[in-house]
């Protein structure tokens, strides 16, 4: 479990930090720059190594780090093409410590061929748009195609919101400090930070907000029965929509569930046990039924007069709880309906969150922090705010930045098949929210191995290896 902070946040932790250390941050500078070194010197040697540094302390870093290259005779061309630091700052120390070394700098990139880039232009704090010449730049640098390590942050990222500005670097490897920034774990940043580490530099970070792609199943063990692994109910499968309910309760089966009931069109029943035959089959949806099961309501239920009733008997059951998703989703936003957020986990990809908060598509993907705390707020519930780099919020405002998948997992029935699982392990004995963690980290690493080996991801190849070991 790592920690993340708002940019802001991870200034005013490092000045926390100073002002209980004689007001210096230059002892966190030279023990980023070191750890930098150590986490990447056996791939950056023996160099050449180009170098890009910025005028603030991001490229004090950078400094520091080409300072510490050369003295372990690694061969370094340093860049700093927005001129030197200001004097002021710890990057100017760094600078001078880089020159007295030996080192040179220039403000263009020179023609020679390197064995590697080192990307410490831009840092955290960079919230405006690049000019042209520095679109310009990050462009040809990405065109080199040579493996590339950022520091803190890929130069160009927004580290707040992981929307690039307008581009960024595309690095093999992020090295961040102090605590993860929500613009690496999400939106783009994923796509563009390569493996990511983190070393908070022995600083203590206080935040409700982390990464943690740990999966722990409910454990199998002992004389048990199938009755003991809980039921799950999926509604939905009309309208010509029957695959999206198979595919959710057939991901609920492999999930461990002890019953899974596919409460469909009855058109459908001779399509789902063909899937699946040890599914159950309902077609009516009654009192009892609700208060003995996690059920899972939207895929494929459709959003007629039919399907809006049949969500408002079952939202406004007393016991009944678990996961609203796809169509139900649309209905809760066109209808404004009400429901106790303690007994459901809303699974939104950025369209229906869109929907639920009355904002356009692209206001939720240029911040989906933002999005997703306004989920929380309004409706008082478990949100999973599912993308690259999905969201998990809880009631009390924990906020989990979950496991990034893979874009091969763009397909349909991905979202009906993640509802299924963390159906399953409600229904197994998990705390609704640790469920959704649970279930949203299982299905990305899942389809993230998967495609390792393949272009695109299925949702029924995720079916697959869920009855599998970890």
């Amino acid at each position: 479990m790592q920690p993340v902070l708002l940019s802001q946040q991870v200034r005013d932790t490092e000045q926390r930090w100073a002002n209980q250390h004689r007001r210096e941050t230059w002892p966190l500078m030279a023990r980023a720059a070191t750890s930098f070194v150590r986490q990447f010197l056996p791939a950056i040697s023996p160099g050449p190594v180009l170098m890009l540094v910025g005028s603030g302390n991001n490229g004090g870093d950078g400094y520091l780090i080409a300072k510490m290259l050369l003295d372990e005779r690694v061969k370094v061309q340093l860049v700093n093409p927005l001129g030197p630091p200001a004097a002021h700052l710890d990057a100017a120390k760094a600078r001078e410590l880089f020159l007295n070394a030996g080192g040179q700098e220039n403000t263009e990139l020179p023609g020679r061929t390197f064995h590697c880039v080192i990307d410490a232009l831009f840092g955290s704090g960079l919230s405006r748009v690049l000019s042209d010449s520095m679109v310009a730049l990050i462009e040809r640098v990405n065109a080199l195609e040579l493996p590339t390590y950022s520091v803190d942050v890929p130069s160009g990222l927004n580290a707040d919101t992981g929307v690039e500005m307008p581009v960024a670097i595309r690095a093999r490897a992020t090295h961040s400090f102090i605590a993860l920034k929500p613009g690496l774990l999400t939106a783009q940043g994923p796509s563009v930070c390569g493996q990511l580490t983190l070393d908070t530099l022995g600083v203590p970070v206080d935040s409700a907000w982390y990464y943690d792609t740990q999966v722990t199943l409910p454990a199998r063990v002992g004389n048990t029965y199938k009755s003991q692994h809980g039921i799950v109910r999926v509604i939905g499968g009309r309208l010509n929509m029957a695959g999206a309910a198979i595919i959710s309760a057939s991901s609920a089966l492999k999930a461990g569930a002890g019953r899974v009931y596919v409460c469909c069109d009855p058109v459908y029943f001779p399509a789902a046990i063909a899937t699946a035959p040890e599914l159950m089959m309902q077609d009516d949806v009654t009192e009892s039924t609700l208060s003995d099961s996690i059920t899972v309501i939207g895929p494929g239920l459709g959003r007629d007069d039919f399907a809006s009733q049949l969500l408002q008997k079952v939202i406004g059951h007393p016991q009944a709880r678990g996961i609203l998703d796809a169509d139900a989703l649309r209905l809760v936003a066109g209808q404004d309906l009400p429901f106790n957020g303690a007994n459901w986990v809303l699974t939104p990809h950025e369209g229906e969150a869109a929907a639920l908060l009355k904002w356009p598509v692209d206001q939720v993907q240029r911040d989906r922090v933002k999005a997703v705390l306004a989920l929380q707020e309004k409706f008082q519930t478990t949100v999973v705010l599912k993308g690259a780099g999905s969201l998990v919020i809880a009631n009390d405002s924990t906020l989990n930045f979950c496991h990034a998948g893979n874009p091969a997992m763009a397909t349909p029935g991905m979202g009906d098949c993640l509802a299924g699982v963390i159906g399953a392990l409600a229904a197994q004995g998990m705390p609704l929210i640790a469920a959704a963690k649970t279930g949203v980290n299982w299905h990305a690493s899942l389809g993230a191995e998967l495609a390792k080996t393949r272009r695109v991801v299925l949702a029924t190849d995720i079916i697959q290896r869920l009855g599998a070991f970890l």
